[in-house]
């Protein structure tokens, strides 16, 4: 099997699939922006050929593309690729654009926008008949005012394409919804703000489009308030609820999502779970090392035998609650020799994240597992502890 990856080196987990996929024999060939050689060696090592060029510019992406089916033939090799990835929002314009280009089965370019534009999903949840947040694309200042006044503060500014709480608003008065109209130059979303428990449905497809791992994710707060500042605490949880399950299945049928992670946001409203967005991919930052480790399972090679087209069984219980918990450069109760002493046994990983991740994620991460989600509570109030000024 011939596999095209866009940015191997970011985001920094991409280097263990392909690691994963070269271990079971798939030839790897990349495209990227980063110097081959400051990539980590593993990574140099498990790719078969490697092309840098601006992932910016559609024409240079396409004649990398053309370069390494080029060398492909120098090599004896049918040239060809039987799949094209990225995980990662950013390239996925990119990665249908090749599979239209290239005759790569996957996504297209005209089946794009219901999982990169909001306003697109949100078409298809009512569809589906799932209650949604009430609001609409802003196609002006005045008509944002104007939707203001009917929905009522406090509201939500976002962009209609867009990854994580980037370029977000939350909007409390008509002052705040003037000053974020005024610098915005893209397509924007303004919707009812929902002060509700936010849950994710994430996992992984087949090649048929089955859920063959699911995962839940329990926010402390949302990822908006973490990119203001609070501490990041969220933790992947043991249960699944029963009807959260069942609406996420659905929403992968509706968005036919096939041999791919996915990543599905959802307001928790009383009983009901309303969706505020799909991705096609997966969950940020650590999300999927807690995953394995919340199952002592390893999702990077469950992926590659996916690809490969075997039967991948993984188990549907999770044996430990896993947290993550975000510091910033604050004074905290607990030092990190102390975090250290007093969790060691339950602590999975702890390191300074990289500077790009720092504003949401916190600038040093703790990932702690229990079978006890009380325990896992009690570890992120003591762990993320202040002193009293």
């Amino acid at each position: 099997m011939d596999f095209l990856y866009l940015s191997p080196e970011f985001p920094p987990y991409s280097r263990m699939f392909i690691q994963c996929l070269n271990r079971r024999g798939v030839r790897v060939w990349g495209i990227g922006e980063a110097d081959f050689h400051a990539m980590p060696e593993p990574l140099r090592a498990s790719l078969k050929w490697y092309v840098r060029t601006d992932l910016d510019d559609p024409g240079a992406v396409r004649q990398a593309v053309e370069r390494l089916l080029g060398v492909q033939a120098g090599m004896g090799l049918n040239p060809r690729f039987d799949r094209v990835e990225s995980h990662n929002e950013q390239w996925l314009r990119l990665e249908a654009m090749i599979n239209a280009a290239f005759e790569v089965p996957g996504i297209r370019p005209e089946t794009l926008d219901r999982i990169k534009k909001k306003s697109a999903m949100k078409a298809v949840f009512i569809s589906c008949g799932f209650p949604v947040a009430e609001g609409e694309p802003v196609r002006s200042v005045a008509h944002g005012l104007e939707l203001a006044r009917r929905l009522g503060f406090p509201l939500i500014l976002k962009p209609d394409e867009g990854v994580g709480a980037g370029g977000i608003f939350r909007i409390e008065n008509t002052g705040d919804l003037e000053a974020a109209l005024a610098r915005i130059d893209a397509p924007y979303l303004l919707e009812r703000c929902f002060d509700a428990p936010i849950v994710t449905y994430d996992g992984l497809t087949d090649l048929q489009g089955c859920v063959i791992f699911e995962n839940s994710l329990v926010y402390g707060d949302g990822v908006l308030v973490y990119v203001l500042g609070e501490d990041p605490f969220f933790y992947v949880h043991r249960q699944i609820p029963p009807d959260l399950a069942r609406a996420g299945r659905r929403l992968v049928a509706a968005f036919d999502i096939r041999g791919k992670f996915f990543h599905f946001e959802f307001f928790r409203v009383g009983g009901a779970y309303y969706p505020m967005e799909i991705n096609c991919r997966p969950p940020g930052g650590p999300i999927l090392d807690m995953m394995n480790f919340s199952a002592d399972v390893d999702l990077y090679d469950a992926y590659a035998r996916m690809v490969l087209g075997e039967a991948v069984a993984l188990p549907a219980e999770k044996k430990y609650y896993c947290v993550y918990l975000g510091r910033r450069d604050r004074d905290y109760t607990l030092s990190h020799a102390a975090v250290v002493a007093a969790y060691g046994g339950e602590l999975v990983d702890c390191a300074e994240n990289p500077p790009l991740f720092q504003q949401a994620m916190g600038r040093y991460r703790y990932m702690l597992r229990s079978a006890s989600e009380d325990r896992i509570k009690d570890m992120a109030k003591r762990i993320l502890a202040r002193h009293s000024n």
